[in-house]
């Protein structure tokens, strides 16, 4: 937040009006790693891209083009990583190794064995350092929110497991290993035979024209609930308007001569 104010502190008041809860992730206790409704838009929409405005049997076609080629390099990508003995996918081990690199230089004082939890102070020569984080690995958390928001043990979570001799290894996420990986595009589909050899449907389809038709002037009503996008974009919209209208008014003003 600080660094938001330095830049624009327009926008840091903007976020700090707004609950922290529903925009940052260190605030929104935990469930950020936990609901993967977004994560999954994104990537229907990353397979899809460019798949619009399209006729509905060119949609449904690319539509499985790609996805069948989106299983079969994923799937070819996990048994390569299965074959050089990796135990969880690229991401997660880059991210594992980099933050191990990092718990070397960090000093960590055991406070409850039952707990298993410890402050872990953070010492970088010539870096930001001497800050503390509390790590309790049987609550599987750090007060730094990484574990909790990645599901891979961050640098402090690695130092205290070293020194409680607990497998850093088992407090990954089971969604990282490799096996589940491979078992999620372990997957396979059936091609589509031509259209000639397709069984005749049980149904006809009826073109009803009226669903559509204008029963009154301007625009029909959804049934869609707005939300603060749709709120921000008309306000913008009627900003831009006023704009537009005070422009023409100043056009059409006469000059007086000189």
């Amino acid at each position: 937040m600080d660094e938001i104010k330095k830049q624009d502190v327009k926008a840091f008041a903007y976020l700090d009006a707004i609950n922290k809860e529903k925009w940052t992730a260190s605030h929104d206790g935990g469930w950020r790693c936990g609901i993967l409704t977004t994560n999954m838009s994104e990537c229907i929409n990353g397979v899809l891209k460019g798949a619009r405005c399209l006729p509905v049997s060119a949609l449904v076609e690319i539509t499985l083009e790609r996805t069948v080629h989106y299983f079969h390099v994923r799937a070819m990508k996990g048994q390569k990583i299965l074959q050089n003995n990796q135990l969880w996918t690229d991401f997660t081990c880059k991210m594992f190794i980099s933050w191990q690199q990092k718990a070397v230089e960090h000093t960590v004082t055991k406070y409850s064995h039952a707990q298993q939890s410890a402050p872990v102070v953070t010492r970088r020569q010539g870096r930001h350092g001497m800050n503390i984080h509390v790590v309790k690995i049987a609550n599987r958390e750090c007060s730094c929110g990484k574990w909790n928001q990645f599901g891979i043990p961050c640098s402090h979570a690695q130092k205290v497991c070293g020194a409680y001799n607990i497998s850093v290894a088992s407090m990954v996420k089971d969604y990282y290993d490799v096996m589940a990986y491979n078992n999620t595009y372990s997957k396979h589909f059936e091609p589509v035979q031509s259209e000639d050899y397709w069984d005749d449907p049980n149904f006809q389809l009826v073109h009803d024209p009226t669903i559509r038709t204008v029963t009154r002037p301007g625009r029909n009503q959804t049934t869609r609930i707005h939300n603060e996008m749709d709120w921000r974009q008309t306000r913008a919209r009627q900003e831009a308007q006023q704009q537009q209208g005070d422009s023409s008014i100043q056009e059409n003003v006469p000059k007086e001569d000189c």
